[in-house]
């Protein structure tokens, strides 16, 4: 072996040994080092962008199309981000991630790098796979207050999107929730305790791992106490830096502790860092959000709080920033105040030139960008994305293969019973006014569902069904759908007088939205009035999150089950609560008050069974 030889396996085995751990994962190995040298310009900006394959205004795009791959070719993109609308079936998933890194992976200076393949696999409301179990959310694991379930639900997610191809997933939420108002957050937080949902977003960070997946912690530095979506608007938080530090950076601390790979910026301007204001190209004046913050994501992120992983922006073409700033400023912007990656700018090509031309014009922005390259490779090399021990990062198995072991990680039983197990943990009984819970089905001659959509009408009612015929009852179920209705119909009339049980669920996404979907507070009103000259009982099921009550205080029975839009076990375990197959062991992670402020029900009530 020549003596070079030997100096370069030196050069590994001291940097594996020595460097990497004490100086982290920006520290590249000289054979990554190499690949940074051999880049082009062009393919090094390329690295810093994750650009959606589809548009927000698209039906997706579940294959290679001439678009896509002119896309690939156009920006070298070091990641992409795949949505819901992209994916139909294992099958198709697993043929286009496979498909993406054979048209991505290849530079023209003819290094291999890979791609991130990145998706919003939270759990619960957010959940982007079709297919497969649906396992509860970040308040739902809030509720069960156990780090064991938690870590549980992560593995199975990451197994799941391991299988299937992708690598990085854009989550723990370590937002806390502090505002029940907030209209984007919601359910997606572990719940109001930074405590609580610090040691949860660490477990979730370990299950992500023991899954071999780069997760990526978000909102930073806090979105769970603004009341404007930043899909919709850009928020401001007043907080002060005392109060930032004893709440909303709780987590991200602990996160940064625990060894979280990425953490994700949130769009919404912070004063107490950074109210600095921005001349625009047409003389107007922005705020600055956290997402183009010096002092935010320089300042804070990385040297007060010494976070040495990749800094993702959320999606670039969110109106808060694209109501403000042009694309290509903002991709520059954030690049200058200290981010490693661009998430979804639409369009992705303007985005690039921009920073391509900064880069080759503006010193500063030159070394940001070979910092943030370097940072990404050495994120691929830790996690096997970049293979040094091959040509390429290909799986050894064929595509047919590839399929059939997604197919039994995805759809296999053990994920359903994961699924199944973790959701009965979460269950909240927050109300029981006559002790009525459990119930027995054995005098219940029929019961009324009410439901605010079609799929939670069936949801509940097929659950209801299935939970009593396993007990040997079968009552008669019948179901109702009462959206845009404010008031009962004469047949719901009639068919409440001759009911045993009626299971009423609701699903305001937050308490605002009693406002806008103003016939969920007044049909609920109408039928407790109602059911009560009848002395007829009722079950609430807030179907999402958990505020409803404040509406119907009077209500004999009321559970908060954390679904959200998606429905899936959460429900069905309410239901089998109800009807007393699980015990209830769920308590409120966070606090439920009236419009005033006042609390009626605190964090941590529940009632356990």
């Amino acid at each position: 072996m020549k003596w070079h030889s030997w100096i370069g396996i030196i050069s590994l085995i001291f940097y594996m040994v020595f460097l990497s751990p004490v100086l982290g994962v920006s520290v590249v190995s000289p054979e990554t080092e190499q690949i940074f040298q051999n880049m082009t310009p062009e393919e090094r900006v390329g690295q810093l962008f994750m650009p959606a394959i589809s548009s927000g205004s698209s039906n997706g795009t579940q294959e290679m199309t001439p678009e896509l791959e002119e896309m690939l070719s156009q920006v070298h993109p070091g990641g992409v981000i795949l949505f819901a609308r992209d994916i139909s079936s294992v099958e198709q998933l697993v043929t286009l991630t496979d498909n993406l890194q054979n048209a991505g992976s290849l530079l023209e200076s003819g290094e291999e790098v890979p791609l991130f393949i990145s998706i919003d696999q939270e759990g619960g409301q957010i959940t982007r796979l079709p297919f497969g179990p649906r396992m509860p959310g970040n308040m739902a694991l809030g509720a069960s207050r156990s780090a064991e379930t938690t870590r549980e639900v992560a593995r199975t997610i990451g197994d799941e999107i391991s299988s299937l191809g992708i690598n990085m997933n854009f989550a723990p939420v370590l937002d806390v929730e502090t505002n029940q108002n907030n209209p984007v957050i919601g359910i997606r937080s572990f719940g109001a305790d930074p405590e609580l949902v610090s040691t949860l977003g660490d477990a979730y960070i370990t299950g992500m791992h023991d899954a071999g997946i780069i997760c990526s912690g978000k909102h930073f530095p806090g979105h769970g106490d603004v009341d404007i979506d930043s899909h919709l608007g850009l928020p401001l938080e007043n907080h002060t830096k005392a109060r930032m530090n004893e709440v909303e950076l709780v987590p991200f601390k602990s996160a940064i502790g625990s060894g979280v790979d990425a953490i994700m910026t949130a769009h919404i301007i912070f004063p107490a860092y950074d109210n600095s204001t921005n001349i625009l190209e047409d003389g107007t004046e922005a705020k600055t959000p956290a997402t183009l913050s010096k002092p935010i994501l320089t300042g804070l992120l990385r040297d007060e709080l010494s976070f040495d992983g990749l800094i993702i922006t959320d999606a670039m073409m969110m109106k808060a920033i694209v109501d403000n700033f042009k694309t290509g400023d903002a991709a520059v912007r954030a690049i200058r105040a200290g981010a490693d990656i661009i998430l979804f700018p639409d369009p992705a090509i303007e985005a690039y030139t921009a920073v391509l031309t900064s880069y080759k014009s503006d010193p500063e922005i030159r070394t940001r960008v070979d910092d943030s390259v370097k940072r990404i490779l050495a994120m691929k090399e830790k996690y096997g994305i970049i293979d040094l021990s091959r040509s390429g990062n290909t799986s050894d198995l064929n595509n047919d293969s590839r399929i059939a072991y997604a197919q039994k990680i995805c759809l296999g039983e053990e994920a359903f019973m994961v699924e199944q197990e973790e959701a009965d943990k979460t269950v909240t009984l927050v109300s029981d006014k006559n002790n009525l819970i459990p119930l027995s089905g054995e005098n219940l001659r029929s019961i009324i569902i009410f439901s605010p959509t079609t799929s939670f009408t069936n949801e509940t009612s097929e659950a209801v069904n299935e939970t009593l015929q396993r007990q040997g009852y079968s009552p008669e179920i019948f179901s109702f759908t009462y959206q845009n209705q404010v008031n009962l119909s004469t047949d719901q009339k009639i068919a409440v007088t001759n009911a045993s049980l009626i299971i009423l669920g609701t699903s305001s996404s937050n308490a605002t939205q009693r406002t806008d979907n103003y016939f969920i507070p007044l049909f609920s009103r109408d039928l407790l009035d109602f059911a009560r000259d009848y002395d007829l009982p009722v079950i609430g099921l807030s179907l999402n999150q958990p505020y409803d009550i404040m509406y119907m205080q009077d209500i004999p029975v009321y559970f908060a089950t954390y679904a959200g839009r998606t429905g899936g076990q959460n429900v069905r375990s309410a239901v089998r609560a109800i009807f007393g197959e699980i015990p209830i062991t769920g308590t409120l992670p966070v606090d439920i008050s009236e419009e005033n402020g006042t609390i009626i029900y605190p964090m941590n009530s529940g009632i356990i069974e």
